[in-house]
């Protein structure tokens, strides 16, 4: 036995050298294959779309980071027509743009209310959301709350939705609504164009 001593004492020395210890229970984030019906070891689960057992609060699912809306509490609240946030369309000029808005919670909805003091106003109106987010949907409302129109994606660009309505538009207020259509949060930008030239506005 003696001759090995000088052999194990040199194990010990290298283990305790690397940081590592033997009996560490941390199998590494993915140690074994799996099934639906298999048992992962003690703190792993086995995430059957890939059929590996995963150390728990680990992977894609759980370790997926919590969508992060941006901040535009001052436009809040504008979910229904009657406390719309207010351009300054028409009395200030005729178009206007934010940024850094949200659709959060996924029931949000946002409205704008902008005015048409000249009949047979045409509008443009783009919402752009995140690239990796289902297209918003925008729609047009009178102040009834009847949707006039709703927008369409632009093609090649699903994240940007768009409303272009030529000589349609009596003098009198309109709000455009933003919402999910998917029950998913989206952060988006918005521009709304009004112009009595034919379109686009510019």
């Amino acid at each position: 036995m003696t001759r090995f001593t000088p052999v194990l004492a040199s194990l010990a020395a290298l283990a305790l050298a690397a940081g590592c210890d033997p009996y560490d229970p941390d199998l590494g984030p993915t140690p074994f294959k799996c099934g639906s019906g298999d048992v992962c070891p003690e703190g792993y689960t086995c995430n059957v779309d890939i059929d590996v057992c995963e150390k728990t609060g680990t992977g894609a699912t759980i370790d997926a980071p919590a969508f992060q809306c941006e901040n535009d509490q001052s436009l809040e609240p504008n979910d229904m027509p009657n406390n719309a946030y207010i351009t300054p369309i028409p009395n200030a000029r005729p178009d206007y743009a934010l940024f850094g808005l949200a659709i959060c919670p996924a029931a949000d909805t946002d409205h704008f209310r902008f005015g048409v003091n000249a009949a047979g106003t045409n509008l443009e109106a783009s919402v752009v959301g995140l690239s990796d987010r289902a297209s918003l949907v925008v729609e047009l409302l009178n102040t009834n709350g009847t949707v006039i129109t709703t927008g369409a994606p632009v093609g090649g660009s699903p994240q940007q939705v768009r409303i272009d309505l030529s000589n349609r538009l009596a003098v009198g207020d309109y709000f455009i609504r933003v919402r999910a259509a998917d029950a998913q949060e989206n952060n988006y930008n918005i521009t709304i164009k009004t112009c009595t030239d034919p379109l686009p506005c510019d």
